[in-house]
């Protein structure tokens, strides 16, 4: 994935217990209903079992899943338990899964069946064996725990390990059946609930991390500057083959964490926020506070613990400024129409569109210097946030009026380290690949790829 859609990506039917004419799901449910967003649009039971839909609408039972704490230490089983009740109800299902709360299409963590629990796999709901994580794992009832005549409620027990290492955030999303034992999928029903467990204990990462580069995120130039987004390339930061994008479950107070997965990064003596850690690259966002100089930077794994190892120390330097366009692949820059379509060659980027001359366009960067009122690194702009510094924007070699430059500040919703330019295309611009620069305290942004398809 490249690293600017990383970015901005901090810019969803089956049956459960029946078949229509008979109890023929009695074993558990064929797909995914557990009401996960990502799973077919957050499907559940009443794809099927339409009698008292939506889920969760007769209110005279309750479903629940029980844990002992609402939290998780990484390889450590976990019993979970099931439990739904309804006055009226006389045969019971349902189907539980967990998964990564940043995102939901991986699964978290493996479950264990039992003479009341069956466990299947992957959005296919196979049987196992199963793939290993981050494929789906589902619980389900078998056809004896669904106790047909059971009256008021039932439960059901399980094992659940979680992830060797901490994923941060894991949700647990279930939907149940209390149906009427008549074996139609008619007067049946269906309850959905979920739950977040967030990372507790030991982080186990045991591997010294080696730095190769550090550079800035947009354009892999070696210049940092205060609250630009920044990469570092290198060895061992992350188990391989497991990555960690922050999501809001990771947030405190409101911003980007200072450690995530287990991972700091230490700049000028400072922490710095983090937004993705793989096992050779980290995201992350310098602080607004940073001096202008030769400035020391480490890598920590498992900060703050007994265990802590730390990377040898690299130099990088620090200016003011280090303005530089995301793109897409190096080939056009990140750019948007007003309507928020992609503005790309779409062999660049499947359903991009060209500019056209007079049309407003949105540009993406980061390195332009801080924004008035200054927000530190890792927060989260509220509204418009205009750059502290002026800036000349250059359209196919043409310096752009004041008029034509709407907006040069933070993007509105996002972290503080990306910015956002509002611009007019010149009613004089040339047509093809479109040639565009901003220049701010002196410094302007990289030519290579700097360009946008105007038509």
């Amino acid at each position: 994935m490249p690293i600017s859609t990383r970015i901005f990506s901090l810019l969803f039917a089956g049956a459960l217990l029946g078949a229509p004419a008979a109890f023929a799901f009695s074993t558990g449910p064929r797909g995914p209903v557990a009401g996960v967003p990502t799973d077919n649009n957050g499907a559940n039971c009443t794809a099927c079992h339409r009698t008292f839909a939506p889920a969760n609408s007769d209110n005279t039972g309750r479903f629940q899943i029980l844990v002992d704490r609402l939290t998780y230490t990484p390889g450590v089983t976990k019993k979970i338990r099931i439990k739904i009740e309804h006055p009226e109800a006389q045969r019971w299902g349902f189907q539980f899964t967990s998964r990564q709360a940043s995102d939901t299409t991986k699964g978290a963590g493996t479950l264990v069946g039992n003479d009341s629990i069956l466990v299947r796999c992957g959005l296919t709901i196979a049987l196992p064996p199963c793939a290993g994580e981050p494929e789906p794992q589902f619980a389900e009832h078998t056809q004896a725990s669904t106790r047909a005549g059971t009256r008021a409620g039932v439960e059901w027990e399980f094992d659940w390990t979680p992830p060797a290492n901490e994923v941060g955030d894991i949700t647990f999303f279930a939907a149940g059946n209390a149906a009427d034992n008549t074996n139609t999928n008619a007067n049946d029903r269906i309850y959905t609930t979920s739950i977040t467990l967030k990372a507790e204990g030991a982080c186990n990462l045991t591997r010294k991390p080696t730095l190769r580069t550090v550079g800035n995120a947009a354009s892999f130039a070696r210049e940092l500057s205060p609250n630009l987004m920044a990469s570092v390339f290198g060895l061992d930061f992350e188990v391989a083959g497991r990555t960690r994008a922050a999501s809001t479950g990771d947030f405190v107070d409101g911003a980007f964490p200072q450690q995530l997965a287990c991972v700091a990064v230490e700049i000028g003596g400072r922490r710095a926020p983090i937004t993705y850690v793989q096992t050779d690259q980290i995201n992350f966002q310098v602080p607004a506070g940073t001096p202008a100089g030769s400035v020391p930077l480490t890598v920590i794994l498992n900060p703050g613990r007994p265990n802590e190892v730390k990377s040898d120390v690299a130099t990088v330097t620090v200016n003011n400024h280090a303005p530089a366009f995301f793109t897409f692949g190096g080939r056009s820059i990140a750019a948007q129409t007003s309507d928020f379509r992609t503005i790309a060659d779409p062999a660049v980027v499947p359903g991009g569109v060209a500019a056209r001359r007079g049309d407003v366009v949105i540009l993406y960067g980061t390195g332009f210097g801080l924004g008035e009122p200054v927000y530190q690194a890792g927060e989260i702009a509220s509204g418009q946030v205009p750059l502290r510094d002026r800036v000349t924007i250059t359209v196919g070699g043409t310096a752009l009026p004041a008029a034509d430059i709407l907006y040069a500040g933070l993007a509105p919703g996002n972290i503080s380290g990306l910015q956002q330019f509002n611009i007019r295309i010149p009613q004089s611009a040339a047509t093809g690949n479109l040639p565009i620069s901003i220049m701010v305290g002196g410094v302007s942004t990289p030519a290579a790829g700097a360009v946008i398809p105007v038509q």
